[in-house]
């Protein structure tokens, strides 16, 4: 805004008055001009969020017995990788929620372990 109020001229020259016409008052100029920068920043805001959703993974999630779940849970700790509630979740294409519901019923009965440097 400090921009724009500092080059009158150039506000005055991309107004140019019509002889028949009155000029436009300045402040009029001025929120004209001040709104098409704050459109400008909304668009690209706008662009920003639209790229960053087409990115996003979308998982449908598979209407499971929780038993047969918790067996693919058990097998997926088996190949020893560090697993996270979402990782698993998003590989079984399960809900959070049961995982995470899963994953503290095998820790307490000492089928997998929490990493201790994980928390």
């Amino acid at each position: 805004m400090t921009e724009i109020l500092n080059n009158k001229q150039e506000i005055a020259n991309k107004f140019p008055t019509n002889p028949h016409i009155s000029p436009l008052p300045a402040w009029f100029i001025m929120k004209h001009l001040a709104l098409q920068e704050e459109l400008k920043q909304a668009k690209q805001r706008l662009a920003e969020l639209e790229d960053r959703i087409s990115g996003e993974e979308v998982i449908v999630l598979r209407d499971i017995a929780r038993e047969e779940a918790k067996q693919e849970i058990e097998q997926l700790f088996k190949s020893g990788r560090t697993l996270y509630y979402s990782d698993i979740a998003r590989e079984l294409k399960l809900d959070l929620e049961l995982v995470v519901d899963i994953c503290n019923e095998l820790q307490e009965s000492g089928v997998v372990e929490v990493d201790a440097g994980v928390s």
